[in-house]
């Protein structure tokens, strides 16, 4: 399975996405999971002041980048139930070196492994060349020798993430979006009007009953904020549409989802701009 996770920034992707992680590292599904933490996102996974400590973290700096190959990433992803590899390098060499490397490590395993790959956009780009390891992750459903490896991918930056990866995927957790025209690139997989995903809980058609708000109301996803301990707004719950290719289709919640771990990644204060 590959799973899309996609919506506009500050619609609570992160918080979403290591749910659904610390979900399956706590299941019986897999032998292992790897996060290729591009942001900094999923250190709650790792520290027991934020929750259980699921995970081991590891940082990929230039000595990784250097001396270690897919044997050595794969050593330690089997040696690990649960682990989550931050970026501790450029955005070049994560994209050209590291993370091929670990998605290539993850396919030879024979391990059932899944991989989150945080920031799909930088690592796979619309447009630009990546290694074609990192594409056939999505695009081919064999392993590399091992037990077949499922990822989900996760950005904000649907349109700049590459058609081969976002096409290819067999599900999808979608949120809001500022502009729905950025789903234009996998609408056609999509048995619902994107405007569902408009936004700020706007008045649409929905022919799926399965599709309504939990209120009942016909109406696009919406997020709920509230001030933090700075007065900054924080998202505390938000809403998702998952389709996949079985043809289930279902309106989530984020506080649908329990997870045992503090999700820690920060959004940056709010801009003074004099209104």
């Amino acid at each position: 399975m590959h799973l899309l996770i996609s919506a506009a920034s500050g619609w609570g992707k992160g918080y979403l996405a290591q749910a659904l992680i610390e979900r399956n590292i706590r299941g019986d599904r897999f032998d292992a999971v790897v996060v290729l933490d591009t942001s900094d996102e999923f250190r709650g996974l790792c520290s027991t002041d934020h929750g259980p400590g699921y995970a081991k973290q590891w940082t990929a700096t230039d000595t990784e980048r250097d001396r270690f190959g897919p044997d050595e990433w794969r050593q330690l992803i089997e040696a690990n139930e649960a682990l989550v590899v931050g970026r501790g390098v450029t955005k070049g060499d994560w994209r050209e070196t590291v993370a091929p490397d670990v998605i290539l490590a993850c396919r030879g395993s024979d391990l059932d492994v899944l991989i989150l790959i945080d920031e799909a956009h930088g690592v796979a780009p619309q447009g630009k060349g990546y290694p074609d390891d990192t594409r056939e992750l999505a695009t081919d459903g064999r392993s590399e020798g091992g037990s077949a490896t499922s990822s989900a991918w996760l950005t904000q930056r649907l349109a700049q993430t590459d058609k081969d990866v976002t096409g290819n995927c067999t599900a999808r957790f979608l949120g809001g979006f500022e502009d729905v025209n950025t789903l234009n690139s996998i609408s056609d997989v999509l048995p619902y009007r994107k405007d569902l995903h408009a936004s700020g809980g706007q008045s649409v058609q929905i022919t799926n009953d399965d599709l309504l708000g939990a209120d009942g109301e016909a109406v696009s996803v919406r997020k709920w904020t509230e001030p933090d301990e700075n007065g900054e707004p924080q998202t505390v719950n938000s809403e998702w549409i998952y389709t996949d290719e079985s043809g289930v289709v279902a309106r989530k919640e984020s506080n649908d989802y329990e997870p045992q771990c503090d999700h820690v990644g920060a959004s940056g204060k709010r801009i003074d701009v004099g209104v």
